[in-house]
């Protein structure tokens, strides 16, 4: 029996990248969504990258290029970044901001200040999720307190979607209805986040000509007023950019077990609820089997319901867009899979 493991396509990445690149927008990478796939763009692209922990920090051969997402960090802790060079920063809240203002002007250090507003703020509420920003009424105060600081070298703002967003796209509308002239005067880039969607069993791309008519019409209202476009791919780069490669080890009337678990490869599709798409999966001739991982948990399910044409022990089983957030954890002592480099 072969071992599970993720297949990462070069130049899938490249696909991908060079899909958003010909938009004509800034492409920062959303490393936490996979870092084998952030360790190529590095690599092979002029890809900026956005972490959201200090221990992404050394796994980035060049700090210039990173973007951090500040969470709560203390005074210590920001002036420990910026001793490693970090100089571009996101920020979603006051305290935050403060705190960052601070030690920049301790250290008499010069950054580039991204201010996270909360997009569609029409909704009623946020959900079982938190909505990280800040009225736009409070960005619009803030960008004109900061804007003559010594210390900030670049003001902008920085917007985020929902994962695997298809609906939400209005974004010249919201960006016009949000800032102000004056906010549209001093700051230098909007970064429009991610939220890109990819194809899984219940998730269809074919919205993304849609999509990329908004974000081209955002990029085009920006440069009227020469505020530079920058987009935050992650799933939309990593996802169809890997796949898992198992095997058959048993199948049991229409339960099919296969030698690996949710548990070390495919987290998202249990806390996201993304079903990845089967290799060769059929609409008419075959039959339906749940796929099950081999550990003894109930939830280890990777699909309820999905039709193949006599599968058997020792077959491989293969899933598509299997790249993003396929972290591990160490449940029952789980290690994470290999990763195999092809062109």
């Amino acid at each position: 029996m072969n071992d599970a493991k993720f297949i990462l396509s070069k130049s899938k990445v490249l696909e991908q990248y060079n899909t958003l690149k010909n938009l004509d927008i800034k492409i920062s990478y959303s490393y936490k969504t996979n870092h084998e796939v952030g360790n190529l763009l590095q690599e092979l692209t002029d890809a900026n990258i956005s972490i959201h922990a200090e221990e992404e920090i050394d796994m980035i051969k060049d700090t210039s290029r990173i973007s951090f997402f500040t969470q709560a960090e203390s005074e210590k802790q920001l002036n420990v970044l910026i001793e490693k060079g970090i100089t571009n920063f996101v920020v979603d809240n006051e305290v935050d901001i403060q705190r960052l203002l601070n030690i920049i002007k301790k250290t008499n250090t010069k950054i580039s200040l991204s201010i996270r507003m909360k997009f569609q703020e029409h909704r009623i509420g946020s959900g079982q999720y938190f909505v990280y920003g800040l009225p736009s009424r409070k960005v619009n105060e803030l960008i004109a307190e900061l804007k003559d600081n010594k210390n900030l070298k670049e003001l902008g703002i920085h917007t985020h979607r929902k994962s695997q967003n298809v609906s939400e796209w209005e974004i010249k509308q919201e960006l016009e209805e949000s800032l102000t002239p004056l906010t549209l005067k001093t700051i230098s880039f909007v970064n429009l986040g991610g939220g890109l969607p990819t194809k899984y069993r219940s998730y269809t791309s074919k919205v993304l000509p849609y999509i990329f008519q908004k974000i081209t019409e955002a990029k085009t209202f920006l440069k009227k007023h020469s505020i530079q476009t920058i987009i935050e791919p992650g799933r939309f780069i990593a996802a169809p950019s890997i796949k898992l490669e198992t095997e058959i080890i048993q199948v049991n009337q229409n339960t099919i077990v296969i030698n690996t678990t949710i548990y070390n490869c495919a987290l998202d599709t249990m806390i996201g609820h993304h079903k990845m798409l089967v290799e060769n999966e059929t609409e008419n001739k075959g039959d339906y089997y749940l796929i099950k991982g081999n550990s003894p948990t109930r939830d280890d399910i990777f699909r309820y319901k999905v039709k193949l044409n006599t599968p058997k022990v020792g077959d491989k089983l293969v899933f598509l867009n299997a790249g993003a957030y396929n972290y591990t954890t160490d449940f029952f002592g789980y290690k994470k899979l290999k990763t195999v480099l092809v062109d």
